[in-house]
């Protein structure tokens, strides 16, 4: 939802640019105007939505780095080497371990893009209900993306259990209780590169 917070127009309301970025824009030379010096205010609000815009950048760099990461690590297979019952264990047990660092990073960076970008005193309030329903806070979308979370991982376990049940309390439930986990998880990061896509990709 901020990736389009300098544009003119976001989700349908109007809003204007700060001062110092509409003079930006503007070329003294064929507007015949002289160039304004910007104020203290103004200095300091573009240092802070540069270093706005520097660490979203960074978050969404290092968001493809762990995404295409784990992508790549199910493309290669995973315990493919195991050939008893016991490695099948160590191995998906070390996978999970990976790929559930893998999904925390994720959730950590989702988290941080929920920041709102900074405000210039003097710019009209953010609007708290736009044209289909309410705008909500940084805290509020972060407290909305850890009830997602936590409903999710209640979702994986009970899943997985499942899986594990099949197996009838056969030395095979393990493994493909850790396997469920896997395919869950990064079927899950997916869902949250979709759903989060307008903050993980610019």
């Amino acid at each position: 939802m901020h990736t389009c917070l300098s544009a003119m127009i976001l989700c349908g309301q109007i809003f204007f640019l700060p001062f110092s970025f509409a003079q930006q824009g503007a070329d003294p030379a064929s507007s015949g105007m002289r160039s304004k010096v910007l104020t203290p205010e103004q200095q300091a609000y573009q240092q802070r939505w540069t270093a706005y815009e520097d660490e979203r950048i960074r978050l969404q760099a290092q968001a493809k780095v762990v995404f295409e990461t784990e992508t790549t690590r199910e493309k290669a297979g995973d315990c493919t080497n195991a050939e008893t019952t016991y490695g099948f264990n160590i191995c998906f047990g070390k996978q999970m371990a990976l790929t559930d660092q893998n999904l925390k990073s994720y959730e950590d960076i989702v988290r941080k893009l929920q920041a709102d970008p900074p405000q210039m005193a003097g710019e009209p309030i953010r609007p708290t209900i736009g044209p289909a329903g309410p705008v909500l806070t940084q805290e509020q979308l972060v407290a909305e993306f850890d009830r997602v979370e936590e409903v999710w991982e209640r979702y994986r376990e009970s899943a997985c259990r499942a899986a594990f049940h099949q197996f009838a309390g056969g030395t095979g439930g393990p493994s493909f209780e850790m396997q469920c986990q896997l395919k869950v998880t990064r079927d899950h990061m997916r869902e949250l590169d979709m759903i989060y896509g307008a903050d993980l990709h610019r």
